[in-house]
This record gives C-alpha cells, sequence and structure tokens, in this order.
C-alpha cells in the first residue's frame, strides 16, 4: 500500500472493495498529483463512518490517475463522473479502469468549471465530489464554494472531499458542515457534508 517510484511512474494499489490489491499507475510530474496512500486511507475511513457507497455517484474533477474514483466504485458506488483537463491522465484512467463495465463510469477530458456546468446544464447530481486541483490556486477553491452554493449539483447529506496545499477559511460555508480536517504538513484534507437545512 506504499507508492513505490519507478521509471518516472508511481505503482499504487485499491485499498478496500472488489477491486481490492488492483494496482495503479499513475503519470510522475506537474499535471498531477497522486493522493499518497495515508491520505486517502484516512479519507476513507471517514467515509465509511458518513457515508453509504452503495448506490450513489461520484464526480472527480482533477480525475488524475482515476485512482480515487475507482477506490469509490471498488467499495459500491454506482456510477462515477472522471474528469480531467489534462488528456495523458486520461490514458492512465483508461487503463487502470480496465475490465469496468462502461455504465460504470464516463471519462471527460474538460476545464473543471466546463465540467460542473455541463453537469448542472443535464439537471445531473451527485453524492460525493473529489476536489483536488493539481496546482495551489485559492481561487480554483472560491469559485467552486461560489458553484456549489448557487447549483443543485450536489444532494443533500453528499460529501466534499477536498485537497489543498494551501490552508482554506471555510468558516462563512454555513452550508457545508466540517466532518473531518487533517493537516498533513505538505496536504491539507478537508470532508465536508452540504446540508441544506443549513441554509
Amino acid at each position: 500500500m506504499y507508492n513505490i517510484k519507478s521509471k518516472g511512474k508511481i505503482k499504487m494499489k485499491v485499498i478496500s472493495g472488489r477491486f481490492r490489491g488492483r494496482k495503479l499507475v499513475t503519470l510522475e510530474g506537474m499535471n498531477t498529483r497522486p493522493t499518497i496512500t495515508r491520505v486517502k486511507e484516512d479519507m476513507f475511513n471517514v467515509l465509511n463512518n458518513y457515508f453509504i457507497f452503495e448506490g450513489k455517484t461520484c464526480l472527480d474533477l482533477f480525475g488524475g490517475s482515476g485512482a480515487l474514483s475507482l477506490e469509490a466504485l471498488s467499495r459500491g458506488i454506482k456510477f462515477a463522473y472522471v474528469n480531467d483537463h489534462y488528456k495523458p491522465a486520461l490514458e492512465i484512467i483508461k487503463k487502470n479502469f480496465i475490465g469496468l463495465n462502461n455504465e460504470e463510469y464516463e471519462l471527460f477530458n474538460l476545464d473543471y468549471k466546463k465540467m460542473l456546468n455541463y453537469l448542472t446544464s443535464m439537471k445531473k447530481q451527485v453524492d460525493l465530489i473529489f476536489f483536488d486541483p493539481p496546482f495551489a490556486k485559492i481561487e480554483y477553491y472560491k469559485d467552486f464554494f461560489k458553484y456549489i452554493s448557487e447549483n443543485q449539483l450536489l444532494n443533500n447529506y453528499g460529501i466534499l472531499i477536498m485537497e489543498s496545499e494551501l490552508r482554506l477559511e471555510i468558516s462563512e460555508l454555513t452550508i457545508l458542515n466540517v466532518l473531518k480536517y487533517k493537516d498533513f504538513k505538505n496536504k491539507h484534507l478537508y470532508i465536508l457534508r452540504f446540508e441544506k437545512e443549513n441554509l
């Protein structure tokens, strides 16, 4: 379950579920920033306490290797929207998703804002969102918070998981209840729940 660097790539494994032990490959470099195993384990341990995977839908806006979406699918997520603006990352995702039913996921190669707008225009809603921009641009998070507040993309009691290199100011986000925050020194992990009754 440790990340192993080899020939410019990182090898990882699915932690739990029907794909447990499946080896994954991700591109190493500035365009993709894979979630380290320790962070992923903490993330899904918290999810297990607050979230029922079966029959739910997830969205990964910066898919990278597809590791988080595949972990969610492995644990029972019914359908995953997986997006990455970096085309080589999509090729890695396709390799990692070999053997999955095409009815379980859909891949996109869009800017994350266009991906959000697409789902909203199609009147799609999701239960779990992974948001981990590969570059530390605080405006990404501000724009995303604004979008979530103004649109009906995330179902009530849906979970938002964010990773950031910078500490975020989320105290004013009254519609998002903080379930877990953890500082990993070089990365901040936020697990938030969307609660409409707080509006």
